[in-house]
């Protein structure tokens, strides 16, 4: 089965941001994603987090999800969004996906595989990021008893995606505070064969004990950052 997957849009009326974030022109890099799925056959496409920045006020920031919504909708490739910390920094979990007008991203069974996605946009304390924004160095996984009761119970091969970063061979500050105790989860799996993540945006690939863990290059800093995984 063919998944279509993208990570860190980052889509805002600025032109550029932070000298590398070619921000505006994520808009159009969506779009073509989409038709390139299409093209590919992809049963489902996932996006990694960061769909959005903040712009100069929220009533934009509204406007630029809805933006990307009308392509979601358009196209009939069921889709999946995970929220980034710059989603959560500008939308509550309620707002965001209701302007997206799709429902929460939540654990998937298709063609007898499973997908688990995971929501680390809580700080080390366990409160859940606001709207008025905090440090993204600081990200939390909160709900490993239930991730470990949802590993446990696997049956068949298995994919994890997530924004944030697991893998232990990124830079500490883009991985989660908990990151050694997830990643211990899930190398003690077999049934899971690899781990989707956003966040980093040079993006790398790394193996352990036979699970890939991808980081997809960000969307906004290059093009052809689309990417289809078959399954």
């Amino acid at each position: 089965m063919k998944i279509g997957i993208f990570a860190d849009a980052h889509y805002s009326s600025k032109e550029v941001v932070d000298g590398n974030r070619y921000n505006k022109q994520s808009l159009r890099k969506i779009k073509e994603a989409y038709e390139f799925f299409e093209e590919e056959g992809c049963k489902l496409v996932i996006s990694l987090g960061d769909l959005i920045e903040g712009d100069d006020d929220h009533a934009l920031e509204v406007n630029n999800l809805k933006e990307i919504a009308e392509i979601i909708s358009a196209s009939p490739i069921p889709t999946v969004c995970l929220m980034g910390n710059h989603d959560a920094f500008t939308f509550g979990k309620k707002e965001y996906y209701s302007t997206l007008g799709i429902g929460e991203a939540r654990d998937l069974n298709i063609g007898g595989k499973s997908f688990i996605f995971l929501d680390a946009c809580f700080h080390a304390s366990g409160e859940r990021y606001t709207t008025g924004g905090v440090d993204w160095r600081d990200c939390y996984l909160p709900d490993t008893e239930e991730l470990s009761e949802v590993l446990e119970s696997l049956s068949e091969d298995s994919y994890v995606f997530i924004h944030h970063n697991i893998d232990p061979a990124l830079p500490e500050e883009y991985k989660l505070s908990n990151c050694d105790e997830v990643f211990a989860m899930i190398s003690s799996t077999p049934l899971v064969k690899a781990v989707f993540q956003g966040h980093y945006h040079p993006g790398k690939i790394s193996e352990y004990d036979g699970v890939k863990y991808y980081a997809l290059p960000a969307m906004c800093e290059g093009e052809d950052r689309a990417f289809v995984f078959d399954l």
